[in-house]
């Protein structure tokens, strides 16, 4: 995603270290750029120089900038982001990392913006239709389960919906929730379920499927790429699944072996 922020002359200049082979100085003038003048500037290398840059960016490195682990954690995550399609945790600020999602066609994530989603969600009476009979006669999870799956994926198989970042992570915390509380998986296989999702979508990646359109539930509807922080909040909602389940569902039976569609991919729609 070219950034219209980045000058010509720093561009052509980062090109001519490029060209001259000037590794460490290349490596340099990205630990001194903004994220999103980072981001771009790996996206307008070609792949033999993004490969040479990543090989001389990997920590520890003498060859790495000044900055020490900062800087290399910020080379990293922008080439975690421009090469794998991917939003990993380097500990970075929210500010960075949102210029990497912003960078993989997302909107910014911020949690309070989740958990405002999550409680709108919950809050949402069940309508009177028929097709909702299922969420009102579980008298424990149903609610959860109308938000997920009644409400929240309604939302995102809305045009150009799937890829913000506060409705993915309340969906994917509301699915994994219900699976849980409704006895659908266990505690330990949800999270099993979630990192292997999450895996998934890295080997479609790796294979060259960059927009994830083998795995899209809906045709138009982007898949969310791998990002830990929407993971994380799957396995929040996992976790407060069991606590939900101990609490008003304790006699209702757990697969310990998950049904067929929770090993697909209903759960992250």
């Amino acid at each position: 995603m070219a950034n219209p922020q980045l000058s010509a002359g720093a561009a052509s200049k980062f090109a001519d270290m490029m060209n001259k082979g000037e590794l460490s100085l290349a490596l340099r003038a990205l630990g001194e750029m903004d994220m999103s003048d980072m981001l771009s500037t790996i996206d307008g290398v070609g792949p033999n120089d993004q490969n040479k840059l990543w090989a001389a960016a990997s920590y520890p490195n003498p060859s790495l900038p000044s900055g020490g682990p900062v800087t290399a954690k910020r080379i990293n995550f922008a080439f975690s982001v421009v090469l794998h399609r991917e939003i990993k945790d380097f500990g970075l600020p929210l500010n960075e990392v949102n210029e990497g999602r912003k960078e993989l066609g997302c909107t910014p994530l911020d949690d309070v913006g989740v958990q405002r989603e999550i409680d709108m969600a919950l809050h949402r009476p069940i309508p009177p239709d028929s097709k909702f009979d299922r969420w009102r006669l579980e008298t424990c999870c149903g609610q959860v389960g109308y938000a997920w799956d009644g409400y929240l994926v309604g939302r995102r198989e809305m045009p150009d919906q799937s890829l913000i970042s506060n409705l993915a992570a309340a969906a994917h915390y509301m699915a994994a929730r219900y699976a849980v509380c409704s006895g659908m998986a266990t505690l330990s296989m949800m999270n099993i379920n979630i990192a292997g999702y999450e895996d998934l979508k890295r080997a479609k990646i790796r294979a060259g499927d960059r927009e994830l359109s083998s795995v899209a539930l809906n045709k138009g509807s982007r898949p969310f790429p791998p990002d830990f922080a929407v993971a994380n909040w799957a396995y929040k909602g996992a976790k407060e699944g069991e606590s939900q389940r101990l609490r008003c569902n304790s006699k209702a039976p757990q697969n310990l072996i998950p049904p067929f569609e929770l090993r697909g991919l209903w759960w992250a729609k």
